[in-house]
């Protein structure tokens, strides 16, 4: 029967879930109706428990040292079934308050992993809140299916010794069979109380169920009330401290500094280092006077766990920060406003920093280069300014020959323009190791021809042919306007060749006229060319003379 009233009783509990899926519900019943039958129910049973235990300890009482061991065992089962119900019946009783606050706590001896899992232990709890609920909810249909499966054992059990009452047994193995029947009814009977108890919690959790904004906003708004308006302060006094120690480092340099020593000298460098060393000390021990004032001990921990990482890191980096360190201070390999070799190229060093700017004067634009690749370089004083062998504009002329202008120069590419609107494209590196003229560097370039006359003009080659010709070239620069840009012009007797006389022709001109260098040297050819068609001078041609056996013979 009782049996049978506990499964009316979770009928009525699973009611109302029911009658909410009708389209008619009927009356549901309340749950503190529910939860009184249950209290009934548990205080039924606790004093019939009560009841046993008290006959058995009046039974061992009388018995005294002959009481046997299975009444003491019983009686230590009584006592935890006892316990047992009286703390369901507590719980019942409270529904779903949280009692655990009030438990005392004793201190135990640990190390110190087990301190540092309790100082983060607040920040792993505050990510369980997040899923607290669906982990009850989990946790009591795992209980709910465990109890259930106690239930069916304990059904089977009874069954098995009500089959047993049907045979024929001796007073004293019935009268044993009573109590084990008895036994395992009250087992039954207080599995079916936990089983009603985890069901109507997991009911109240499930008929409570809140949506996700409702469940995350009370975690929230603790977090940002709490630790996130901490951390907001601590970003603010951050803030508010670099600007004031960067408003006191301005007013030194401004007051105390000139431009030519922030720029060169090591002192400064030096002491605007260690300024911003001890900004960085100030900024930290400003936050952590935040969290210490906002009695955050969990981020203090964490920051103290950060900073000790930060320091232990040092060890095994600081080789590296030293070498670093004298490049900003303008005393390692590389210093600034000196020259590096990098990638096949010399460069400027603008300045050294944790991002480090290389110019090449000569070039547009610059190249950033980090820390640790400018520490493998080496520098030197600049002892010229040749930088490039070319400049934006200048005229050029390249190994084969071909004359062009130089439009854009990079630290990529070199772009030159040539005859006809074409152009030419190197990468930087080979233009700067090609062997190539460049006729507008100086203020000056030559024109240089070599001439040829016959031998027959040989009275007259040191006086009439130079001065003849010299006239000549003269007046033909003057007709094609280049009159102005000549400076000087030589007309000599360089060489007395096999089959001629050759004349060196060599014009100094000046850079403006770059573009026309081949155009100057066409004019003194056909200029020499000229002259010799009007004085009737010979202009002779390679000869090749063969001598046969037979002419051999004859001047034998």
């Amino acid at each position: 029967m009782r049996a049978l009233f506990f499964y009316v009783l979770e009928l009525l509990v699973c009611l109302p879930q029911a009658q909410a899926q009708d389209k008619n519900p009927a009356p549901t019943i309340s749950s503190e109706s529910i939860q009184s039958i249950r209290l009934d129910e548990l205080a039924e049973i606790l004093q019939k428990k009560e009841v046993q235990r008290n006959e058995l300890n009046q039974r061992i009482s009388q018995s005294k040292a002959d009481a046997s061991a299975e009444d003491q065992k019983s009686l230590a089962d009584l006592n935890r079934d006892i316990a047992k119900l009286n703390s369901t019946f507590e719980l019942v009783a409270l529904g779903n308050t949280d009692t655990s606050l009030l438990n005392e706590t004793k201190d135990v001896q640990t190390d110190w992993q087990q301190d540092l899992l309790d100082i983060l232990k607040p920040l792993i709890d505050s990510m369980k809140s997040l899923t607290e609920r669906p982990r009850k909810i989990a946790e009591l249909r795992d209980s709910i299916s465990e109890n259930e499966a106690k239930i069916t054992v304990t059904l089977q059990a009874v069954d098995s010794i009500d089959v047993l009452f049907s045979e024929a047994l001796a007073p004293e193995a019935a009268e044993r069979l009573v109590r084990l029947q008895s036994k395992w009814k009250d087992t039954q009977e207080q599995l079916d109380q936990e089983l009603l108890v985890t069901k109507s919690q997991l009911d109240r959790l499930t008929h409570d169920q809140q949506s996700v904004f409702q469940s995350v906003w009370p975690t929230t708004r603790t977090f940002l009330l709490g630790r996130g308006l901490t951390l907001l302060f601590v970003v603010v006094v951050a803030i508010a401290v670099w600007a004031l120690m960067r408003l006191f480092w301005n007013l030194f340099t401004k007051r105390f500094t000139t431009k030519s020593q922030r720029r060169n000298s090591t002192w400064y460098r030096l002491a605007a280092y260690s300024y911003y060393l001890l900004t960085t000390f100030v900024i930290v021990f400003a936050a952590l006077i935040v969290l210490y004032v906002r009695e955050d001990l969990l981020l203090l921990a964490l920051a103290f766990l950060l900073i000790a990482g930060v320091v232990l890191s040092f060890r095994q980096f600081l080789p590296r920060y030293i070498k670093e360190a004298r490049l900003l201070l303008n005393l390692g390999p590389v210093r600034e406003d000196e020259r590096v070799l990098y990638n096949g190229l010399p460069w400027q060093v603008m300045s050294i920093n944790l991002t480090s700017v290389l110019r090449n004067p000569a070039l547009d634009g610059v190249i950033r280069l980090p820390l640790d690749l400018i520490s493998t370089l080496v520098s030197r004083p600049v002892k010229n300014n040749l930088w490039f062998p070319s400049n934006r504009g200048d005229y050029i002329i390249l190994p084969d020959g071909l004359l062009g202008q130089v439009r854009h120069q990079t630290p990529d590419l070199v772009e030159i323009s040539i005859r006809g609107g074409m152009s030419m494209t190197y990468t930087t590196s080979d233009f700067y190791s090609i062997n190539l003229t460049n006729l507008s560097r100086e203020e000056t370039f030559g024109v240089s021809i070599t001439f040829g006359f016959d031998y027959s003009l040989q009275s007259i080659s040191l006086t009439d042919i130079p001065h003849k010709l010299d006239e000549a070239i003269r007046l033909a620069f003057k007709d094609a306007g280049y009159e102005e840009t000549l400076v000087h012009l030589i007309v000599e007797l360089s060489t007395a060749n096999a089959s001629s006389l050759d004349y060196l022709v060599f014009a100094t001109m000046k850079s403006q006229v770059a573009k026309d260098y081949y155009k100057l040297e066409r004019l003194i050819q056909q200029t020499c060319v000229a002259v010799a068609n009007s004085e009737n001078w010979t202009i002779p041609f390679p000869q090749l003379t063969v001598h046969s056996s037979t002419n051999v013979r004859e001047i034998e």
